[in-house]
This record gives structure tokens, C-alpha cells and sequence, in this order.
């Protein structure tokens, strides 16, 4: 695109914006400004190369919530009505900040100086190591945007807003050199900041408004360790340390065959059916089970035999009847007689025994 172009672009877009206060961003507390959409900030003149200004501004992925490490140098009294409607011309020249951020790093001001190039349109924020592209800022506050404009030009300052819409605001005919211009923090959220000139858009500030009403929260150091793990490591919390080690490189050779009934193949791990169960004939492998009524029943192993009585084939004889102690009296025969303590017999043609009465000279012998 050449230089007619440009400017011609440029001072259409410059009508479209007339309508806008000067301080935009809110400086001016101009609840009437008029607000563009992407879109249609995108059709404007070299809004086709505006991701190409978001690059190298040093801000994180994703929008801080608290002030971090890299919050602006601010103040939360607004500046005086005068300094919010015009650009101010800055002692840069003359008093050298410490570093100026550009191209992914802070450079000290000689070697900054040497390196960028002067037909760029440069814009920057305070932050106390020096200018940098991206920073905290709470809500409420007020911070310094440094600019650079190579070539006098027509300015018009745009911020995107986190919603997603685009403020945009004309500055007038700016003569060539450093200028600085305040900027309001008016919502929470990430807004980036960028003006076009007669050379193009300037690179662009990040800046994430934060809201200090809101309590940051407790840090859990475990938490925060176990979080680290991925598909590589794995971190742990022990004693008092986050500790990560590498997770073993995945084996599906030996995680297929781990698998009952699968093997590896072909590269990948196959794992044919089994045979249909058939819980009849599992049930009835068991010879104590039976399948009755879709259920498998078993009856245990049988118990052995209780012993029943004794049989007596041969039973023992009546015992004798008792046996009282011998009565010699009684015991006496008959044709006999008990006198003296013995029993005395007498008779004929025959020998009389008479060795029941006890006596030791009881057989006795009578002669025919």
C-alpha cells in the first residue's frame, strides 16, 4: 500500500471518529464516545496486518487476575483535566529511561536507540524497570503510555476492550518525536492498546486490569505440584518439596498380552471372543451340583454313616442261681442224723460215706 493511500484511509477513518472525545479510554469520561466492533475495526485502513502488532509483547497466555511481578508504575489520582485531552511531549531524550522493552527484550536506552528503527510508530507502558508492552494494572488506576510517532501524521488511538469491542479516538496532527499520554484503567479484563499513523500501526501494550477486591487465593503448594504431572511425568509432594519424575515409555506390546485372552499382532493387540459360557455344563462339572431353575445347586460332599448299635449273635447264658453257703445239717441224707456236729448214718450191707460232716476220721467201715 503506498503513502496516498494511507493517508487517505487514514483521514476517512478520521471523520468516522471526529464524533469521539479526546483521552478516550475513558480519560476523558466521555460516556458518549462511539464504539467500533472487530469487524469493523478490521475494515479499516491497514487493519489486515493487525495480529502482526500482538507479537513479542512479553504478555502471558492467559490474563492475570492480581498484580503480579509486572505491575505498572500507576497512581489512583486522576491526573488534571488539562493533561487528559492532549499528548505531552516526554523527556526520554533528555533523561534516558533504564531499559525499553522491544523485540522480546529489555534493551538499555544506547543500544535501544541503535536498534530500532525510526520509521516505526512505537507505543509503550511505565513499569519501573523502565517502557515496556505488557502489564498489571488495578482497576481504578491511572499509568503512562509512552509514544513514538517517526514522521508528523494524523494519530488515532484504539483500545480493544476484554468484550471484545474497539474505542477508537483521533489525537489530531502530531509533530515527529517521543510524547506521553495517560491511560485509565477502567474494567477488569485484558485490553490492548495500539494508534495507526501515516506508516502504520504502532506495535500494541497488553495490559490485564485487575480488581484488588477480589481476595487472591490460598496457594497450595501440593495442589500446584500435582498439576505439573502430564502424559510424560509424573510430580508428586513429598517432604516438603515437589519431587517429578518421567513416567516409563508406554508398552502396548506388553499391555495387550497383559490382557487375558489377547496377543499382539499386525501392530495392534487383537483380542478374539471366547467361547459363549455355558453356565449348565460349568454348573454340572461339579459332581455334588446340579442346574435346577436357572440356578446351580450343590449339595456338599455326603456324610459318612452314623454307627448304629451292636448286634449280640451269641448272647451269654442265664447265670446260675446263686449258691448260699453249705448247710451240713440240711445237707445230711436221709436214714441219717445230725448229732455231735455230724451227720451219723446207719445201715446195712453197704459203706456209708460219712466225710461230709468234716471230721478227718469220718470214714468209717461196718462189718457184715
Amino acid at each position: 500500500m503506498n503513502a496516498e493511500n494511507l493517508l487517505f484511509r487514514i483521514a476517512i477513518a478520521t471523520i468516522l471518529l471526529c464524533s469521539l472525545s479526546l483521552g478516550g479510554l475513558d480519560q476523558s469520561g466521555n460516556s458518549g464516545a462511539e464504539n467500533l466492533t472487530i469487524s469493523e475495526f478490521s475494515s479499516l485502513d491497514s487493519a489486515n496486518d493487525l495480529e502482526g502488532t500482538f507479537v513479542d509483547t512479553g504478555a502471558p497466555l492467559a490474563t492475570s487476575q492480581d498484580a503480579g511481578t509486572e505491575i505498572a508504575a500507576y497512581t489512583e489520582q486522576a491526573p488534571p483535566v488539562t493533561d487528559l485531552k492532549t499528548l505531552m511531549p516526554s523527556a526520554v531524550l533528555k533523561s534516558p529511561p533504564r531499559y525499553m522493552y522491544y523485540n522480546g527484550d529489555y534493551l538499555a536506552w544506547n543500544d535501544f536507540t541503535a536498534t530500532y528503527p525510526l520509521n516505526n510508530p512505537g507505543l509503550w507502558i511505565e513499569r519501573a524497570v523502565g517502557w515496556t508492552q505488557y502489564a498489571t494494572l488495578p482497576w481504578g488506576g491511572w499509568a503512562r503510555e509512552l509514544i513514538y510517532v517517526p514522521q508528523t501524521s494524523p494519530i488515532t488511538m484504539y483500545e480493544i476492550y476484554p468484550g471484545g469491542y474497539v474505542l477508537g479516538y483521533s489525537l489530531g496532527l502530531i509533530q515527529s518525536g517521543y510524547y506521553y499520554i495517560w491511560y485509565y484503567a477502567d474494567s477488569p479484563g485484558r485490553h490492548r492498546s495500539l494508534f495507526a499513523a501515516n506508516s502504520g500501526y504502532s506495535n500494541a501494550v497488553i495490559i490485564d486490569v485487575y480488581s484488588p477486591t477480589i481476595p487472591k487465593p490460598t496457594p497450595d503448594p501440593k495442589r500446584e505440584c500435582e498439576a505439573r504431572s502430564s502424559d510424560t511425568q509424573t510430580c508428586e509432594w513429598r517432604d516438603g518439596s515437589c519431587q517429578c519424575y518421567m513416567k516409563p515409555a508406554p508398552n502396548p506390546v506388553a499391555d495387550c498380552e497383559n490382557k487375558q485372552g489377547c496377543f499382539w499382532a499386525d501392530g495392534e493387540c487383537q483380542c478374539p471372543p471366547g467361547p459363549v459360557p455355558n453356565p449348565v455344563n460349568e454348573c454340572e462339572s461339579n459332581p455334588t451340583c446340579d442346574y435346577i431353575n436357572g440356578q446351580c445347586l450343590c449339595r456338599g460332599l455326603d456324610p459318612e454313616p452314623m454307627p448304629g448299635p451292636v448286634p449280640n449273635p451269641n448272647p451269654e447264658p442265664e447265670p446260675e442261681p446263686f449258691n448260699p453257703a453249705p448247710n451240713p445239717v440240711a445237707d445230711c441224707s436221709d436214714g441219717c442224723y445230725w448229732d455231735n456236729g455230724r451227720c451219723n448214718c446207719m445201715g446195712l450191707g453197704g459203706d456209708t460215706d460219712y466225710s461230709n460232716n468234716g471230721g478227718e476220721d469220718a470214714d468209717l467201715t461196718v462189718a457184715e
